[in-house]
């Protein structure tokens, strides 16, 4: 009979062979995308698959970004710019008073905020374009994506989870000194809160930069289009450049793969934090 320590040697083994072999899966894809960007035309389609090119090309990037890429960019910054930091303060602030404050209808009004949240958004797509495009006239500007995505169900849920663990008696301390609520809120809990808040900038931003359908209603020219919809129209008027299709593809997914990587260790601690009271 195996040992205690062999039998634990062995399933320690099996799970980190597990986990390799599924981080491989996950990565093939990335790998392929980045090395398709970088290669030469003559070695795209190929078999069997090239995986380290021979040649190293980033003229697709060039030509990839000539095509209006520059608008795209400049677009879906400052929606997602927008949308992040009015989430951020929104979310933060009413998590904060749904969290430490006592007032009638408190438990009804957060139980709507949760019903708003199970709501699948396609079900809200046509009452909402109708808002936008006909009663407000936003149609093909960058306010038709803002506006919407402004105030998030989400975003104020994770706040109120974890501003519940902001001890009362520091909030109490501060206005025994004689700090106002709003001092209170941006000197003590805006301060305390930003795991969480750096995990929700990064949600929102991966969802606002990625947004698809709702960019794709509102907008009818490049003047006001966000990169998935230029890349989009970029691929089916290129579908047979493969090489340049994906060097368009790599164009948007650099910018999540970047704040990711800077922002993890806050990503990560945030989620722990906001799931440690319940």
């Amino acid at each position: 009979m195996p040992s205690v320590k062999v039998t634990q040697a062995i399933k320690s083994g099996i799970a980190v062979l597990l986990l390799v072999a599924g981080s491989i899966i996950m990565i093939m894809p990335f790998y392929w995308t980045f090395i398709t960007a970088i290669k030469t035309p003559s070695e795209t389609g190929t078999y069997p698959f090239i995986w380290i090119p021979s040649k190293i090309t980033f003229e697709w990037y060039i030509k990839a970004w000539s095509a209006r890429f520059p608008q795209y960019y400049l677009n879906s910054s400052i929606v997602a710019l927008a949308v992040v930091l009015s989430n951020v303060y929104t979310s933060a602030l009413a998590g904060y008073i749904f969290a430490k404050y006592h007032f009638p209808f408190k438990n009804s009004l957060f139980m709507m905020v949760l019903a708003i949240m199970m709501v699948p958004f396609i079900i809200t797509v046509i009452p909402a374009y109708y808002i936008v495009a006909v009663w407000f006239r936003l149609k093909d500007t960058l306010w038709a994506m803002i506006l919407p995505a402004l105030i998030s169900p989400f975003g104020i849920f994770l706040m109120r989870q974890f501003t519940s663990t902001i001890p009362d008696e520091l909030l109490d301390a501060a206005r025994i000194d004689g700090a106002s609520e709003m001092r209170t809120f941006i000197q003590i809990v805006l301060p305390l809160s930003k795991p969480a808040l750096s995990a929700l900038a990064i949600f929102h931003f991966i969802w606002i930069w990625n947004d698809f359908l709702w960019p794709l209603l509102v907008t009818d020219s490049d003047k006001s289009r966000t990169l998935p919809i230029g890349v989009a129209l970029f691929a089916s008027q290129r579908w047979a450049q493969t090489n340049l299709v994906v060097a368009g593809s790599m164009l948007v997914m650099a910018p999540l793969i970047i704040v990711y990587f800077i922002f993890q260790r806050a990503f990560v601690q945030g989620i722990v934090l906001t799931g440690m009271k319940y």
